[in-house]
């Protein structure tokens, strides 16, 4: 009986899903992810042996002692700059002006939400105790805290991000970027302005390229095949290789000339494997303990497949 393994459909992606890419030494049935928040909750159950899901569900989940590892393959990248809109009549005109806001997302622990409030935090002085934070779906574990002195309202059932941004109930949102709220028009606007150069200079302070997603699989499946997280990762690094080759990987940052993306990025801005990303990965770790997610120290080996720790691709 074949292994399962579920995967967002993406450049990086692709080769595994179309079957053109395959594991060596193991049989996978591989199957396309609704979304990273379906991938996620599924995962949760157990239901998939080998899936991407939201690094911030992962780390949860393996806190509380789930049968999860992860694997160093970093498939979901993206700056968050892109994914910060607001309705021109808030008083916006920066993200430091987010102070005392109505502010939406899709939910407070997601990845893309724990980016966001550290991002503003760390870049614009804007802690999380103060802003006014709103949600539009329901968490994926049920038996969570609010941090002390933040505020977190649900809006109510029906009511989206995007009509409750246009219609001023709240002044701005906050969310994945892709998937995220397609609102249009002179009644919204981004508060970063020049969006490149917001980008670009995020990345030439911090070195940080966020992660927003990875790959994982069963802790007890990693333990009873001891050689398959390394059969794993070299496919996906294959996988990879094919969509840098054809143009199908896509770029960190639009508008940006082919030469500066190089020169930015080097020739793999999507490298694969934990000692090319301790850096976003750590900051990660730092947001997330700092705004309450997790609850202590945490060794970045410690959440991974041992025998992929020395692997690069």
């Amino acid at each position: 009986m074949p292994l399962t393994m579920s995967l967002v459909a993406s450049g990086l992606t692709q080769p595994l899903l179309d079957g053109t890419v395959r594991v060596s030494g193991a049989e996978f049935d591989v199957s396309p992810g609704k979304s990273v928040d379906d991938n996620s909750r599924q995962m949760l159950k157990g239901v998939f042996d080998v899936a991407e899901m939201s690094i911030a569900t992962f780390l949860k989940a393996w806190e509380r002692g789930g049968d999860l590892l992860g694997l160093p393959i970093f498939t979901g990248r993206r700056f968050l700059h892109p994914a910060v809109l607001c309705n021109v009549a808030s008083g916006i005109d920066r993200p430091e002006d987010f102070r005392g806001k109505r502010v939406g997302l899709p939910q407070f622990w997601m990845t893309s939400s724990i980016w966001h409030r550290g991002i503003l935090q760390q870049q614009h002085g804007v802690s999380q105790d103060a802003v006014r934070w709103y949600t539009a779906v329901q968490e994926r574990f049920e038996d969570l805290r609010t941090p002390p002195g933040v505020s977190i309202n649900a809006l109510p059932e029906g009511r989206s991000l995007n009509d409750a941004l246009l219609s001023g109930e709240i002044d701005a949102v906050m969310t994945p970027g892709r998937g995220g709220p397609g609102v249009q028009g002179d009644r919204i606007k981004n508060p970063y302005g020049d969006l490149v150069q917001a980008q670009r200079s995020f990345f030439t302070s911090t070195g940080v390229f966020p992660i927003m997603h990875f790959v994982v699989m069963r802790r007890t499946l990693a333990e009873q095949q001891p050689g398959l997280a390394g059969s794993l990762f070299s496919a996906f690094v294959e996988a990879k290789r094919r969509a840098l080759s054809n143009g199908t990987a896509g770029v960190p940052i639009d508008e940006l000339s082919t030469d500066e993306l190089t020169r930015l990025f080097g020739a793999d801005p999507y490298q694969y494997g934990l000692a090319p990303n301790r850096r976003p990965l750590g900051t990660f770790l730092d947001f997330a303990r700092g705004q309450g997610w997790s609850e202590g120290e945490i060794r970045q080996e410690d959440l991974f497949v041992p025998s992929t720790l020395d692997q690069q691709g």
